[in-house]
C-alpha cells in the first residue's frame, strides 16, 4: 500500500467560493480531459478538480485510508452520483436504428442504448437536466425518435410541434 500524507488544500469551488480544508488524498482520476483528486474529508469522500486547487501544504500526518477503499470503484460511484444530480430527468424513447450513432454523439455518456423493439426501433434511455432543454435537443430528430416517457416531455414536444406547424405552414403552402 502507498503511504501518504494529509494535506491542507486551498480550493476554489464552482461558485468561486474559496476554502481551505484538511484532506486525506486517496487518488487521482480523470473524466475526459479534467483531472480530479479523490480525497476523504471530515464531510466524507469528496472530489476536487485539480485545476481549481490553489495551494497544497503537507500536514505531516499520515493519510487514513478507509477500509476496503478501491479508487476505481469509488470513482465509478462518484461519477454516477454526480451524473444523477446534474441529469435528474430520465427519458425513454424508441428510435429508428439509423439515428443511434447521432444520439450517441449528441448525448454522449447520458445515453444508454437497449434492445430492438418488435417494430425494429431501438429502446433508448437519455438523462437530462431540464424538460425544455431535452425537448429542444430531441425535437430536432423529428419522427426518427418517439418519446415514450416522461409525459411532460411528450407534452412539450407536442406544443413545439403545433407552434412550428403554425409558424411554417404558409411556407409549405398549407394552413394550420
Amino acid at each position: 500500500m502507498i503511504e501518504g500524507e494529509q494535506v491542507e488544500l486551498g480550493y476554489v469551488a464552482r461558485d468561486r467560493a474559496e476554502s481551505t480544508r484538511i484532506v486525506h488524498p486517496l487518488g487521482l482520476a480523470a473524466k475526459g480531459s479534467v483531472w480530479y483528486l479523490v480525497a476523504d474529508t471530515e464531510a466524507g469522500l469528496r472530489t476536487f478538480r485539480v485545476d481549481r486547487v490553489t495551494a497544497v501544504e503537507g500536514t505531516g500526518n499520515a493519510v487514513v485510508r478507509p477500509d476496503g477503499f478501491e479508487l476505481g470503484e469509488a470513482w465509478r460511484l462518484i461519477r454516477e452520483e454526480v451524473d444523477q444530480l446534474r441529469s435528474p430527468i430520465q427519458v425513454r424513447l424508441a428510435a429508428v436504428p439509423g439515428i443511434i450513432g447521432i444520439l450517441r454523439m449528441v448525448f454522449d455518456t447520458k445515453v444508454r442504448v437497449g434492445g430492438a423493439r418488435p417494430d425494429g426501433r431501438i429502446d433508448v434511455e437519455i438523462a437530462g437536466a431540464h424538460i425544455d432543454a431535452l425537448a429542444g435537443q430531441i425535437g430536432g430528430f423529428g419522427a426518427a425518435v418517439e418519446v415514450l416517457e416522461p409525459a411532460a416531455l411528450r407534452d412539450e414536444l407536442a406544443r413545439i410541434g403545433v407552434e412550428l406547424a403554425e409558424l411554417y405552414a404558409e411556407a409549405v403552402g398549407h394552413t394550420a
